[in-house]
């Protein structure tokens, strides 16, 4: 004969626990499932497309957004149709896709094919790669845009180093340099939002404009993104103990106006010179390596007062998410490998082994 057993003996759910459990799990799924999807959406329409090659297509006159859709698919210049259509209606765009043929260059995310599919085929693609500073910026664009000034933007921009966001960019031919700089800043929010929260700042211990300087000293010291964490709590130790950071790239912003021209106050290179200049000049002196310019670390303590470049996600995540190790020291060869010591007298045995002619 059977019984009921007793729910306090053996820990069997009443119909009322069980209802409050289910009503608990719901709630979970509600409250995380929309904070999940919309981490995973921010993610994906961001992330560049997998192939490596331009992609050429032609958009005609009354083609529909799910047309357009299988099209970019096909020649792999999106991820996925079902984000770019729904990115896309999100956004209200499919109004402004114009017919035309495009080029989309390799490596584009989603918002960057949406924004030239936006701008239509006469706009100008400009790439502004990771770690360079404002006055290659510059460069480019008083080349590429009519109407634009090289020291205009520079002048404009120059309280922005490290926070316009090296990508591919759509502009007008009549894009003005204001608008070109508040479109940089505004990629730079939307892209490093997930990034510079309020959570990872704490748990660092570092302001934004610190984490932002930081980042851009890896970003011009290392390329290879698994070495990024590790250079990262490198320098993070060293400025943390009150050593001199020792960032070859920073002594290379230092100078380089003082290379450009004489009167580096009064600095206006002509277009030939500015065209031609290396801004990161690798043949430092020793006078130039120990200038006490307040941005080169090889001679002051602490980080420079501002960023020196551009930066990328993969170096602001490295700094956040630095990896702690026994080095003190590194360099990177000529091949782009870098090598680690602990010791200043490891790091001169590995100065003699991989930089020495």
């Amino acid at each position: 004969m059977s019984q009921d057993l007793d729910p306090q003996k053996y820990h069997v759910l009443t119909p009322k626990k069980k209802r409050i459990l289910y009503l608990v799990l719901l709630l979970i799924f509600f409250v995380l499932m929309p904070i999940l999807m919309s981490i995973y959406y921010k993610s994906a329409v961001f992330r560049p497309s997998q192939t490596s090659k331009e992609a050429n297509f032609e958009i005609k006159n009354g083609e529909s957004v799910f047309e357009i859709a299988n099209k970019l698919y096909e020649k792999e210049a999106i991820n996925s149709e079902f984000l770019f259509i729904l990115y896309v209606f999100l956004n209200r765009s499919d109004t402004n896709i114009q017919a035309g043929t495009y080029k989309i260059p390799a490596g584009t995310s989603l918002v960057g094919v949406v924004d030239q599919l936006n701008h239509g085929r006469d706009d100008i693609s400009l790439t502004f790669i990771e770690g360079w500073r404002i006055e290659q910026i510059a460069t480019l664009v008083s080349k590429e845009i009519e109407n634009t000034d090289y020291q205009t933007f520079v002048n404009m921009a120059k309280s922005y180093e490290g926070y316009l966001f090296p990508d591919t960019y759509f502009f007008n031919r009549n894009e003005s340099e204001e608008e070109i700089i508040r479109k940089m800043r505004h990629t730079f929010n939307e892209k490093t939002s997930d990034i510079l929260t309020d959570s990872n700042l704490e748990k660092i211990g570092l302001s934004k404009e610190d984490v932002v300087t930081m980042a851009s000293l890896v970003e011009r010291e290392v390329s290879n993104k698994e070495d990024r964490p590790i250079v990262a709590g490198i320098l993070l130790k060293r400025l943390k103990e009150g050593m001199k950071l020792d960032v070859d790239a920073s002594a290379q912003y230092s100078i380089a106006y003082s290379r450009l021209c004489e009167d580096v106050e009064n600095c206006q290179p002509s277009k030939d010179q500015i065209y031609k200049f290396n801004w990161w000049p690798r043949d430092l002196t020793l006078d130039e390596l120990g200038n006490k310019n307040p941005y080169n670390t090889r001679a002051v303590a602490g980080l420079p007062p501002s960023p020196i470049s551009s930066v990328s996600r993969s170096s602001l995540s490295s700094v956040i998410n630095y990896e702690d190790s026994p080095y003190y020291y590194y360099l990177t060869d000529e091949n782009g490998v870098t090598h680690y010591a602990r010791t200043l007298e490891e790091h001169n045995v590995n100065i003699s082994k991989y930089l020495s002619n």
